[in-house]
């Protein structure tokens, strides 16, 4: 990765200093590919700001100045030690995904809950290991590309568990109906069925049904081990299980072009592919060219022009 070197300070300091003071000054300015791992990210953070986040959110309507985003980022990344790692062995990983998630509208931030910043170790094309980020859209990720439409007012999702009163009817009038039995034991052990319902201004409303067997499906074909899928104590608010139903349902939603994207390149990710910068463009790598970095194909044509 290139080191960035503030050229208008350049200039203004030139005219305006003699040759030793101006020596003297630029001696100490900022090389971040010298500074220490904070200072390094911050540095790259701030070149983003002004020459790619602009465009970004201003395309995905992104209610945030590129300052906001890159101060939550930056708060958000350098207080997580795996993270940092990551940035020391991959940074186009790490910085591909933050872009990732501008283009889509979405802030890389544990806090906030919409994308998740994941590190792992995976074989590069010289077979050996590296701390690479990949993003994860979170359960209010979703929700919140899927309202970008006007015309929806709600998102509901549940799941149904043993004992609950649980009917649905598909055909012209399909229709669900579902009645917890909230003294019954409501453990992930019970969970059979998870579903998502939007409504719409019109009176409307559009659902999807999932079955346990579906769900446990979704999850054994991530190329990434998840715990959290039917586990009290880490996942107590059934967020995956959720999320599984939500999918399923958006795919049949109308969704502005960068949901439509999200939602599609959330399942390539899921399935093993990882995110890389090439020339300050976002690329991605599926999976099964994870090993063969001449296969990167553009996952985004905005990013082409920047």
């Amino acid at each position: 990765m290139n080191i960035f070197i503030d050229w208008s300070k350049v200039y203004d300091v030139a005219k305006s200093t003699s040759k030793e003071q101006f020596l003297q000054q630029t001696d100490s300015f900022s090389k971040i590919d010298d500074a220490a791992p904070v200072q390094k990210f911050i540095g790259y953070m701030e070149h983003y700001q002004k020459k790619i986040l602009p465009s970004l959110l201003q395309s995905s309507q992104m209610n945030l100045t590129p300052e906001k985003f890159v101060n939550i980022v930056i708060n958000s990344i350098k207080k997580d030690g795996k993270l940092m790692n990551a940035f020391q062995q991959n940074p186009q990983s790490l910085f591909a995904s933050i872009l990732f998630g501008a283009e889509i509208g979405l802030v890389p931030s544990d806090e906030i809950g919409e994308l998740f910043l994941i590190p792992r170790n995976i074989r590069q094309d010289n077979n050996q290991y590296k701390l690479t980020v990949t993003p994860l859209i979170g359960y209010k990720g979703l929700v919140k590309i899927i309202m970008r439409n006007s015309e929806y007012s709600k998102i509901d999702a549940q799941v149904v568990y043993k004992g609950d009163k649980f009917k649905v009817s598909l055909g012209t009038n399909p229709k669900l109906e579902h009645s917890p039995k909230f003294e019954a034991e409501r453990t992930a052990e019970n969970i059979t069925h998870a579903y998502a319902v939007v409504h719409m201004k019109s009176g409307a409303n559009q659902f999807a049904v999932v079955t346990r067997n579906e769900i446990i499906a979704v999850r054994d074909r991530s190329k990434y081990p998840n715990d959290l899928y039917f586990n009290d104590a880490a996942n107590p608010n059934r967020w995956m299980e959720k999320k599984c139903a939500l999918i399923q349902l958006s795919k049949t939603l109308d969704k502005d072009f960068y949901g439509s994207k999200a939602i599609e390149f959330d399942g390539h990710l899921q399935g093993g592919a990882i995110l890389t910068m090439e020339n300050e463009q976002v690329k991605m790598i599926d999976a099964t060219t994870i090993v063969k970095p001449s296969r990167l194909r553009n996952i985004y044509g905005t990013l082409n022009n920047l």
